[in-house]
C-alpha cells in the first residue's frame, strides 16, 4: 500500500495507526524500501515505473517511513528481509501513548 499511493496514504496509515493500535500494538508493512535513497536495481526500476504511472508513488526510503510512524507514537521494532528484495517492516505502539 505504501509504494502503490500517495505519500499522504502513508501519513494516513501511521496516523490511523497510532490513534487506534493499543499500547504495545503492532503495524506490520510490507514491500520494496530504499535505504539511504537507495535501492537495488529491480526496487529502483520498479519505482521508476510506479511513478511512470501516477508520480505521486514509489518506493518509499524506509528512514521516511520511520520518521511518519515516529511522529505517530509508532517506532520501529524491526525489519526482515524478505525474498524479491522486500522488508517486513514491524512497528510498536509506543506504552507512553495513548
Amino acid at each position: 500500500m505504501i509504494h502503490i499511493s500517495p505519500w499522504e496514504a502513508t501519513i494516513g496509515l501511521m496516523e490511523c495507526a497510532g490513534k487506534t493500535l493499543r499500547k504495545g500494538g503492532i503495524l506490520l508493512c510490507y514491500g520494496p524500501y530504499k535505504k539511504g535513497g537507495t535501492a537495488v536495481e529491480s526496487n529502483l526500476a520498479f519505482d521508476r515505473s510506479l511513478r511512470s504511472r501516477d508520480s505521486r508513488w514509489g518506493v518509499r526510503n524506509l528512514e521516511d517511513v520511520i520518521e511518519a510512524a515516529k511522529k505517530e507514537g509508532l517506532t520501529l521494532d524491526s525489519y526482515i528481509e524478505m525474498p524479491s528484495n522486500n522488508l517486513t517492516v514491524l512497528f510498536r505502539k509506543e506504552a507512553s501513548t495513548n
